[in-house]
Formats: structure tokens, C-alpha cells, sequence
């Protein structure tokens, strides 16, 4: 982590984590003293849980995932096209991007190589 990633890190996370307490902390008091709503504390706690898949951590959406495409088909080779989603890109200076990209790409090498294609 470069220094300044310490300054980002929490201005984005310290609102969410505190919302979560908040959450927590109110589901924790209907558990201890449920009252009348014992029925629901199910609901509650799956209330609870959603909420965390859905909005405490941003979701999984398709445009995220990976994609690789076949770009073109030439003579003597076929070019493709790798396409990745990369999260905090603020991080590391913005270089973040260009790390992943360097990473990325020496593994394609490397397995490119194990499987003798390259």
C-alpha cells in the first residue's frame, strides 16, 4: 500500500463500516429483546444479510467479469482481445491499472508457455 492509499482507503470504507454497525447493532438489540416481534427475527436476520450482500460491498455485475474475445484470425496466428475490471483504481498512484495489465499478462505467458503454445 503507497501512503496515500491510506488516506482513500478509509474516507471510503468508514461510512459503510459505520452504517454496518449501526445495522448490526440494531439487529443485535431486536435478538436480545425480540418483544412481540420473535416471528420475525428471521426476517430480520435475512434482512440484515441482504442488505450486507447487496450494499456493503458493491456486487458482482457482469461488465466486471473477465472477458476474452477472439479478435482475428490470421494465417499464422489468431489475435484476441482481454478485457478485466479493475477495483480502488485510485490506489498505488493510478498505477494500480497498469499493475494488474503487467500481471495479467505475464500470466497469459506463462500458460501460453506450459500449454507449448507460445
Amino acid at each position: 500500500m503507497l501512503p496515500e492509499d491510506e488516506t482513500i482507503l478509509p474516507e471510503e470504507w468508514e461510512p459503510k463500516i459505520d452504517l454496518l454497525k449501526v445495522k448490526l447493532n440494531k439487529l443485535e438489540r431486536k435478538i436480545a429483546k425480540p418483544g412481540g416481534d420473535e416471528t420475525r427475527l428471521d426476517d430480520c436476520g435475512t434482512n440484515f444479510l441482504e442488505w450486507l450482500h447487496d450494499n456493503f460491498k458493491q456486487s458482482q455485475t457482469s461488465w466486471k467479469e473477465p472477458q476474452i474475445r477472439m479478435t482475428d484470425i490470421k494465417t499464422n496466428s489468431i489475435e484476441f482481445a482481454v478485457r478485466f475490471y479493475v477495483d480502488n483504481i485510485k490506489l498505488e498512484h493510478w498505477w494500480r491499472g497498469n499493475r494488474v495489465s503487467n500481471q495479467l499478462r505475464r500470466e497469459i505467458v506463462r500458460r501460453l508457455r506450459q500449454a507449448y503454445i507460445y
